[in-house]
């Protein structure tokens, strides 16, 4: 969730990777685990700066939404 959540933001693999402190590739290779289990991608890659695909969008409407939950 914090990986996928930190590319959303960060609109960029790379840099997102940087931000966490780990490779880019393990971070591809986290996000392409979840959107494996999902069945679907998250992410549309072909764009620039990556954008969300559908499903993309509804799983950071949840992440978003279980943060404000943790921070109560």
């Amino acid at each position: 969730m914090e990986y996928v959540y930190a590319v959303y933001r960060e609109k960029s693999f790379s840099a997102a990777a940087r931000k966490l402190f780990i490779s880019q590739p393990a971070l591809s290779a986290a996000v392409k685990k979840v959107e494996k289990e999902l069945g679907m991608p998250l992410f549309d890659r072909s764009a620039l700066p990556i954008q969300l695909t559908t499903a993309g969008k509804a799983y950071i409407k949840a992440v978003q939404q279980i943060l404000t939950i943790q921070k109560i």
